[in-house]
């Protein structure tokens, strides 16, 4: 099964975002990722897969953007050349470094005294009675309460 590679340019953020829900829904596609392009706030939406689900995610997503009048282009290539889909393909960044915090922001930090902490709320597992010595779990049945047949009561 050959790889192809759908792109889809609409105006706005948003769009793309709910424009790629739909294509992912619609058919058994990767989704590459969206990329803000040059003028007006337009979004493209690269896609890659075999190429009938590409075909399908493409032509539903195209059609959601018309709808919302926010469609610029749409194209698929099937079975791009040698090369296309490895440049389309992010390649996984390093992750960054988590930076020094400094003895400035350690003094500031420790100048903010939190309120002291609430004591802590007993567990309560059952939802009807809120008794935290209930054995009752929620979704058990309600005979398992401690307090089954007494409610109403003072």
């Amino acid at each position: 099964m050959k790889q192809s590679l759908g792109l889809l340019e609409v105006s706005g953020l948003a769009l793309a975002i709910s424009c790629a829900d739909v294509m992912a829904k619609a058919a058994s596609i990767t989704l590459v990722g969206l990329e803000k392009t040059n003028g007006s706030g337009w979004t493209v939406i690269k896609i890659i897969g075999d190429v009938a689900s590409v075909q399908a995610a493409i032509s539903t997503g195209a059609s959601l953007a018309e709808l919302r009048n926010g469609l610029v282009a749409h194209r698929v290539i099937s079975r791009p050349g040698e090369g296309i889909l490895s440049h389309s393909v992010p390649v996984q960044p390093e992750p960054a470094a988590i930076p020094d915090v400094s003895q400035e922001q350690e003094e500031m930090a420790t100048e903010i005294a939190l309120p002291e902490a609430a004591p802590q709320a007993e567990l309560i597992s059952c939802n009807l009675c809120l008794d935290p010595a209930c054995p009752r779990q929620k979704g058990e049945p309600r005979a398992l309460c401690l307090h089954s047949g007494k409610r109403g009561e003072a």
